[in-house]
């Protein structure tokens, strides 16, 4: 839901650049398409929260669960402060206006944090899951997740460079395809669970 959001948004924005523009401006103060923006962050959210659940009931991992569930929290503040672009979200991010407001200053932050509770979540099932054991997420995901965490913390290195919009989409692709291999993984070890 969160990808159909944003594709659907930014084709309805006449000179919308994924490559060049940032998501959030879609959603943001002076976006023709705002209500979709927002909603395409909002659907990202509920999708955290989904498997935060799905991690604490596969493997009672209360601090991977709590930084999913974080992350969720950090999206919701980064759809609800919206960033300010006044002229549309074309090519928002690049503009040389004055500097943002406190509406855009919470948002910086959500995005950080967002950033922060992923890849410690990134982290705490990487380490459990190279514990082995059979209460805890397999080796291989355990592995795979300390990779996604390389691959979040420089992919978002990129972002302040040239072509925002692709590193960006890039760093987020990175972030939900790891949420969607633990969602998928701890919902199959879960069931499993129930039906022994």
């Amino acid at each position: 839901m969160f990808w159909l959001g944003v594709i659907v948004a930014g084709a309805l924005v006449d000179g919308y650049s994924a490559r060049e523009d940032y998501i959030s401006s879609l959603a943001s103060r002076g976006s023709p398409v705002a209500a979709l923006g927002v909603g395409a962050l909002l659907a990202s959210a509920v999708a955290h929260l989904a498997t935060a659940r799905a991690v604490f009931v596969a493997w009672r991992c209360r601090l991977g669960a709590a930084c999913i569930a974080a992350a969720a929290a950090a999206t919701t503040v980064v759809a609800a402060f919206r960033s300010s672009c006044p002229s549309g979200p074309v090519r928002c991010a690049l503009a040389d206006g004055p500097a943002g407001d406190w509406v855009d200053s919470v948002h910086g932050a959500g995005v950080v944090a967002y950033q922060v509770f992923v890849v410690a979540a990134m982290i705490t099932m990487g380490v459990r899951g190279l514990r082995g054991t059979s209460t805890l997420p397999p080796r291989t995901l355990g592995l795979a997740s300390l990779v996604f965490a390389v691959g979040s913390v420089l992919l978002i290195g990129q972002i302040g460079g040239d072509h925002v919009g692709m590193w960006q989409r890039l760093w987020l692709a990175n972030n939900l395809a790891w949420l969607l291999v633990i969602a998928w993984v701890a919902t199959r070890q879960a069931c499993s669970q129930e039906q022994a």
